[in-house]
C-alpha cells in the first residue's frame, strides 16, 4: 500500500474468507498502522524509509472482528465507508 492522503476515496469494507472485515481499495494511510516492511512490501516497491530510523516500512491496513468495529474504525478517521454499495 503506498501513502495516499488527503483526498476522498471509495472507502470498501469486505468480510474475508477467515471471517473478519477489513478494507479494500486505495486504504488511506490514516487509517493504517506503519509496520516494519517485509520482503515483498521491499520487492514490490510498497516499502518506504522512515525518516527517523531509516529502517524499511510499510502501511498494513487493520482487519476486524465486526463489520461495526471497521465501519467505527473509518468514521471515527473522518471517512465514509462503504459496506456492499451502500454508504454507512
Amino acid at each position: 500500500m503506498l501513502g495516499i492522503t488527503g483526498t476522498n476515496l471509495s472507502l470498501h469494507i469486505i468480510e474475508f474468507p477467515s471471517g473478519r472485515f477489513g478494507y479494500v481499495g486505495s486504504v488511506p494511510t490514516d487509517l493504517c498502522d506503519q509496520v516494519p516492511a517485509d520482503r515483498a512490501a521491499i520487492l514490490g516497491q510498497r516499502a518506504f524509509s522512515d525518516p527517523k530510523t531509516n529502517q524499511s516500512m510499510m502501511w498494513k491496513a487493520p482487519s476486524f472482528a465486526t463489520l461495526e468495529d471497521a465501519i467505527a474504525h473509518a468514521k471515527d478517521r473522518g471517512h465514509s465507508p462503504m459496506w456492499k454499495n451502500e454508504p454507512q
